[in-house]
């Protein structure tokens, strides 16, 4: 009987000290699962912050972007605004038949030249090309980067149609009545000439669609500087 007693009282025991164990063991367990969660949250806390910090790095860069190419396209459209003025005096000679004005001479100076936007974009390509477009979790704010800089691609074109249009002036008309002069010719009153007629209206005409695209390109740059100073107010 006695011996019997032993027996059970060595058995419960070893139980208790199994379940102690195992106790122990299910509270280390559960230690080294909250450190790993602990570890993990402060990983991506830490993450979180670096992408913020990224991104208003970004935002920043985007920002003087915008001031860079506001500067140069509010120089472009107050030139084109000179030079429609110009124009329209040259239109206003040619449809009074004042041919031999001399200011029409001297203002035809306006139908060759032109000038060319060339947009700041590095930190918008860098933005692009690297996939870090996605630091913007707002979809809106995304299109409306990509939008902003999508209203160059129209100046771009017509730039390239006017530059077109300036050479072929420059070859077919210009350059032959130069010709003409140096052999003894007489170059006046060319404004007569229909080519020349058509040429002012051509300048008059792409000029107007120049500063359409600068206005909606301003526009733009001035509505993402907006965003940016919004998202920069509610950090």
């Amino acid at each position: 009987m006695i011996k019997l007693f032993r027996k059970n009282r060595l058995k419960m025991l070893t139980q208790n000290k199994f379940g102690a164990y195992v106790a122990y063991a299910a509270g280390e367990i559960i230690l080294v699962i909250v450190g790993i969660l602990i570890a993990l949250a402060i990983n991506e806390h830490a993450n979180s912050k670096k992408k913020l910090e990224l991104r208003d790095s970004y935002m920043v860069q985007l920002n003087d972007e915008a001031d860079q190419n506001l500067k140069k396209l509010i120089a472009l459209d107050n030139e084109a605004n000179r030079m429609l003025n110009e124009l329209n005096t040259m239109f206003q000679l040619v449809l009074n038949k004042d041919y031999k004005n001399p200011k029409l001479s001297t203002k035809s100076f306006f139908l060759v030249v032109s000038k060319k936007f060339y947009p700041v974009m590095i930190t918008y390509e860098n933005l692009k090309f690297s996939g870090e477009v996605k630091l913007f979790d707002d979809l809106n704010i995304r299109n409306a980067i990509s939008e902003t800089y999508e209203t160059f691609n129209p100046i771009e074109k017509l730039e390239a149609s006017e530059q077109q249009a300036i050479e072929a002036y420059y070859e077919n008309f210009l350059m032959p009545k130069v010709k003409f002069r140096n052999m003894g010719g007489s170059s006046e009153n060319y404004g007569k000439d229909i080519y020349f007629e058509n040429m002012v209206l051509t300048r008059m005409t792409t000029i107007a669609q120049n500063k359409e695209a600068y206005t909606n390109a301003i526009e733009s740059l001035r509505k993402l500087k907006k965003t940016f100073a919004e998202i920069q107010s509610e950090n």
